[in-house]
């Protein structure tokens, strides 16, 4: 009885966590500048999409690094840069927005989820640095995570939305990393 009850409660606890992954991450030299691609996939569209339906909206962040790898010392770090775009709902436009956080240009729209989700989702030649500040002959690490999280623009109390509305506050990715010589 012990072993039925405590492997329920293992599959109820893993079935709360949701493993994001970063699929096609790549880098580019294109002109003057290193380029990073990369898409997230496996999202609870069902869950997202109900939690932006009811007011919350999705935080998607890309947190990453590159560094110079050194044999002896520790690496250098040339780059650590969040990108953080935003999918909120309008109602009564029946609109989805996209805003890349820190960008001049205007939130896009988007007249489905599934059209919102894949500006929010897709990372396709975002500069990183210029080319010049990479050494030729030498080795570098290109590291990338996503984590995505439910934030209210209203304040409804949050242990009800998090409890009604969807399972987990936060959705991560494990760091994806790509080594690369220039």
């Amino acid at each position: 009885m012990r072993v039925l009850a405590l492997s329920l409660f293992l599959w109820l606890i893993a079935s709360l966590t949701w493993a994001l992954y970063l699929r096609d991450f790549t880098v580019a030299p294109y002109q003057d500048y290193l380029l990073l691609y990369a898409y997230v996939e496996d999202l609870p569209q069902a869950d997202l999409k109900k939690a932006v339906r009811h007011g919350l909206g999705l935080s998607f962040t890309y947190e990453v690094e590159i560094k110079r790898l050194r044999r002896f010392l520790r690496d250098e770090s040339l780059l650590s840069q969040e990108i953080v775009r935003t999918v909120y709902y309008d109602p009564v436009k029946n609109l989805y927005f996209v805003h890349t956080v820190g960008s001049a240009a205007a939130p896009y729209r988007a007249t489905t989820f599934r059209q919102a989700l894949t500006l929010a989702t897709s990372l396709e030649g975002v500069p990183l640095l210029p080319l010049n500040r990479f050494e030729p002959g030498k080795r570098y690490r290109v590291s990338i995570r996503v984590r995505i999280r439910k934030f209210t623009r209203v304040s409804f109390p949050q242990k009800l939305l998090r409890v009604l509305l969807f399972r987990g506050e936060t959705l991560e990715s494990s760091w994806q990393s790509l080594v690369f010589t220039p």
